[in-house]
């Protein structure tokens, strides 16, 4: 049977009266959940075994208010430093490198596994998840900073009786995405029962869904967007530089069109349109064995990267390198234990372990637009030579099919809690804990381009030939035939990128080398927390209170091997840093019932909390140091005035302190566009006007960023009408607006506007008035958000004995469905406000933000009759909008000629359904001893995703669709077993 305990069984009174009560997530005081006034969504344990879960991430993604960039499902978008993790992301708040979603494991914090301080749902014990309580109000004051969207608190069952085990495993129906899962929990009382301990362990391995261009049809059409730009100007021309120019055919000024290939980019080698090289030798590409050159056609429509992506054409596959899901394994292993002391005194410790390992495929940089072939290479065939008449050329070349580029990451997290807790008479109880949490994470980049090595291996010559005698077959670096050559030179082997297979190992070796990152982060918490009733109250209930505090220690490294030259590599894990961060925080809540059963109301009570928060922080690199202190709060009020309507209200102010990345990850200072620079500003005095100014560029994160703030407001009502036991219907109306968010200002951003925003030109450095010398383009508090919407729910449980007599089992409907009207951004001052609601093409590049579809259902169908239970679940997306900065033919004041017109401006629905069912086979006549079979079915009727290309951001072709709402997989099953006794 579906639940959602707590929230949704409060119709039988007696059971009701008899349960404990508990303590639900957007409060410090015990109370029900149907009397929470912030809207929560409750799944039990009972829901992740109908529905065949075996992942705390899945659980998450049932809750229409999250929009995961960071999930199972989106491989090919986030290649960092978390593939494979999976963050909570409550309303597509996250920042791309933070959070503002704050996850609780037993409503206390969890060491962050990243380093912008989100926790990887991999590592929770899925076997052991009583529940999963989500607050989508804003929870700052009972709980710190980072819950600006809201709490996802991941309740275990401390109390577990007896021995479970499962076993599973699933695939897709195509054949791959392979996953084995194994789980083993055991609980027992011991010491006559003042004792009670539980342990488990969790397995899984899955493999990788790779190639998304050879593994799905949907995928291989190529769906891409282009800029239609082949009406180019003349070199030299300010137009031609600055792309896209005026649309041409008639057409409209952005394309999305199928068969996405490489333009200017092959797997054999491609002699790109690009001067120098002589016009007849360009749009060339080299046969298999690199002997000779034939036409290559790079397609139509130019992207809006000149050597990106064109439709058509001799290249390949746009989507060839993009993986689907990435290959995975994890263990977690668990412990809980307690001891009643005295009658009022019990101690507890909780300790989880966790190992995770990930990887997805890299890109291997190939040879940049930058580098130059010389027309003496040794490789080179003889027709190529002819054609280049002496000149050099760019050679666009795809090499992953030589070089197997690697993204992995593993991880081993260590949480441990000790604790006492106690009652103090009859009304009060304490709390108090130490816990420390330690994370050790490890990645590797498998072949990255070291561009100098890379570029004397390019410059092959024959030895004898540039002696000056005759040719002798020996081909070698040219730079190691030189006078006095570079030592970074010794052991060069030289590249022949001519052809498909004509790579040595020893010249990848040399070109190509692993980068390594490694992030080291603990955790120490130690709080004390008391709640209880005050006094019997002025006649409707006791006042109840819960005041306490907490002292946290974070502490950061992250570090990369002493690489040298490392700032030479093509690709890399970044720059050294680290820090600590410690918080001091009080709090205190009391909840107020003003009425009770009177001929006003049958309820009103009001409740507030205030929490105070000092951040220390200490940059490990530079030893700055910093204090800020923040206060947040929150009034929630409810009112019901008739049985069974009750109108519930909340206001608050929460906050997010800059987390460890964006505090400490200082980048090395490099030029912005290394063939362009900075360009001038008219605006600056005395500036001579447009024209390249090379400058150094800081970007990164900033010792000065300050917290960022949210006001967030919701209302809404809960409906169990007595006429119709077991039926619950919610809805409820919200508004998060987010100040002084962190945002990131592009250098040529801040030269452009410096003449009308001081604060920009603070940020430049000048040797005279017309010479820029350094720009700090790191991370600033200066963008806004606000979203707005509404949430609803029903649930309903009808016992079919109630229809007719003599029939059995149970009917549960629950229907979960998020509105979000409102998506409004603004990056800084100089850019406008836009409304990226019900957008639901590109996700934002690097996940910044992610806005959700206008509607977005979730909807579950349960038949239950004792041993057995079939599920129906589904999903349903809403059409929306490709691109809300864009203008389609469906939109008003659509004009091909616009410079922000596009072909088709829609993206179509799409609805998954599921389905699960279970037996459940008796061991003994007690009931709680069973074998259970279960299987599942994911995305039953094999849907397959919308077309909305540009799947890592506008101008990044990850996928043709939007892996974030919809399903790229496709049908798959699940079938295992369950044992209990």
């Amino acid at each position: 049977m579906l639940s959602s305990a707590p929230v949704a069984a409060q119709d039988d009174q007696q059971a009701e009266e008899a349960r404990d009560t508990i303590l639900v997530t957007g409060t410090r005081i015990k109370r029900d959940g149907f009397n929470e006034p912030t809207p929560a969504t409750v799944f039990d344990a009972q829901v992740t075994q109908d529905l065949g879960i075996v992942n705390a991430g899945d659980i998450v993604e049932l809750i229409p208010q999250n929009s995961s960039f960071q999930s199972d499902a989106t491989a090919g978008i986030t290649a960092g430093a978390d593939v494979g993790a999976s963050f909570a992301n409550l309303r597509g708040l996250n920042p791309s490198a933070g959070t503002r979603t704050l996850t609780l494991v037993n409503t206390r914090r969890f060491v962050p596994t990243s380093d912008g301080g989100a926790v990887d749902l991999n590592l929770i014990p899925t076997a052991m998840i009583e529940r999963v309580e989500t607050v989508t109000g804003g929870a700052s004051a009972a709980y710190g900073s980072d819950a600006i969207a809201g709490v996802v608190n991941i309740i275990l069952d401390t109390d577990l009786e007896g021995f479970r085990a499962q076993v599973d495993y699933g695939q897709t129906f195509r054949g791959d995405g392979e996953d084995f899962h194994a789980s083993l929990v055991y609980g027992t009382a011991f010491g006559g029962g003042r004792g009670h301990v539980v342990v488990g362990g969790e397995y899984q391995k899955k493999d990788g869904i790779g190639d998304c261009s050879g593994v799905r049809l949907w995928c291989a059409e190529g769906w891409d967007v282009f800029t239609n730009d082949n009406d180019i100007l003349p070199d030299g021309s300010l137009t031609g530089y600055n792309i896209p120019s005026s649309p041409t055919f008639g057409q409209p000024n952005y394309v999305i069109a199928p068969d996405s290939k490489q333009a200017f980019n092959d797997s054999h080698g491609v002699v790109r349109n690009r001067n120098p090289a002589n016009p007849d030798a360009r749009n060339m590409r080299f046969n298999d064995d690199g002997t000779a050159v034939l036409d290559f056609d790079p397609g139509i429509y130019v992207n809006s990267n000149t050597f990106g992506p064109r439709s058509g054409g001799d290249g390949e596959s746009t989507y060839a390198d993009s993986d689907l899901q990435t290959p995975s394994e994890r263990y977690v292993g668990y412990l809980y234990g307690e001891y009643e002391l005295t009658d009022a005194l019990i101690a507890f410790t909780e300790v989880t372990y966790a190992h995770t390992e990930n990887s997805n495929s890299g890109v291997t940089a190939g040879p940049r637009s930058t580098f130059f072939v010389n027309p003496d290479n040794a490789f080179l065939p003889d027709d190529l030579v002819a054609l280049l008449d002496g000149t050099q050329f760019s050679l666009g070349k795809d090499v992953d099919n030589q070089i197997p580029a690697l993204n992995s990451a593993e991880a081993d997290v260590w949480r441990a809690v000790v604790g006492l807790q106690g009652g103090l008479g009859d009304n009060w109880d304490w709390d108090v804990y130490y816990q420390y949490g330690s994370n050790k994470k490890h990645r590797d980049g498998r072949y990255s381009r070291v561009n100098t090595e890379f570029q004397y291996a390019l410059d092959a010559v024959d030895e004898g030939e540039f002696l000056g005698g005759a040719p002798n077959g020996n081909i070698v670096c040219r730079e190691t035939l030189m006078a006095d050559p570079d030592p970074r030179s010794q052991g060069c082997a030289p590249l022949n990128l001519f052809g498909l297979d004509n790579l040595t190992q020893a010249a990848i070796d040399y070109a190509y080398r692993p980068v390594v990152q490694d992030f080291d982060y603990t955790q120490q918490v130690i709080a004390v927390s008391i709640s209880g009733n005050l006094f019997d109250g002025i006649g409707a209930g006791p006042v109840g209170a819960a005041v306490g505090a907490e002292y946290r220690a974070e502490e950061g490294e992250v570090t990369h091997g002493n690489i040298p030259n490392y700032n030479d590599y093509a690709f890399t894990f970044g720059t050294d840093y680290g820090g600590t961060i410690d918080v001091i925080e009080a709090f205190g809540e009391l909840n107020v019932p003003l009425l009770a059963d009177s001929p006003i109301a049958e309820l009103l009570e009001v409740n507030g909390a205030v929490r105070w928060t000092q951040n220390k922080a200490r940059n490990a690199s530079t030893g700055e140091e910093k204090t800020t202190d923040k206060v947040s709060y929150k009034f929630s009020g409810i009112w019901e005035p008739v049985d069974g309507v009750r109108v519930r209200g909340s206001r608050s102010r929460d906050i997010r302190a800059a987390g460890f990345r964006e505090l400490f990850n200082q980048q090395v200072p490099t030029e912005e566009g290394s063939s362009q620079g900075i360009v001038d500003n008219f605006n600056i005095p005395g500036s001579p006007g447009l024209g390249d100014d090379p400058t150094p560029i800081l970007n990164g994160g900033s010792f000065a960023l300050a917290p960022e703030s949210a006001d967030t407001t919701t209302l809404g009502v809960v409906f169990s009408p007595a006429f119709a036991p077991g039926l619950r219907l919610s809805a409820d109306w919200y508004q998060i607006e987010v100040s002084d968010t962190v945002t990131t200002l592009p250098g040529q951003r801040i030269v452009d506007f410096c003449g009308e925003f001081d604060l920009f030109c603070d940020r430049i450095t000048f040797a005279s008035p017309t010479d820029i010398t350094f720009v700090d383009a790191r991370q600033v508090n200066l963008g806004s958000l606000k979203v707005r919407g509404f949430d609803f729910e029903l649930a309903y449980n009808l016992p079919l004995y109630e229809l007719k007599q003599g029939w059995g089992g149970d009917v549960s409907l629950r229907l979960l469905a998020n509105n979000q009207y409102d998506f409004k951004v603004q990056a800084d001052p100089t850019t406008p406000v836009i409304d990226y609601a019900g957008q639901t093409g590109p996700v934002r590049l690097g996940g910044d933000f992610n806005p959700s579809p206008d509607w977005l259902f979730v909807g579950f169908l349960a038949y239950d009759n004792g041993p057995f239970n079939v599920t129906v679940s589904a999903r349903h997306v809403t059409s929306g909008v490709y691109d809300v900065e864009k203008i389609g033919p469906q939109d008003a004041g659509y004009d091909p000629s616009l410079p922000d017109s596009i072909n088709d401006n829609r993206v179509d629905s799409a609805t998954y359904v599921n389905l699960a069912m279970s037996y459940e086979i008796a061991l003994g006549s007690g009931g709680d001893q069973y074998v259970e079979l279960f299987g599942s079915i994911e995305n039953l009727f094999d849907t397959k995703p919308p077309v909305a290309p540009g799947g890592g951001g506008l101008g990044g072709s990850n996928y043709p669709t939007n892996p974030v709402h919809f399903d790229t997989f496709g049908s798959r099953f699940r079938a295992g077993a369950r044992v209990r006794f």
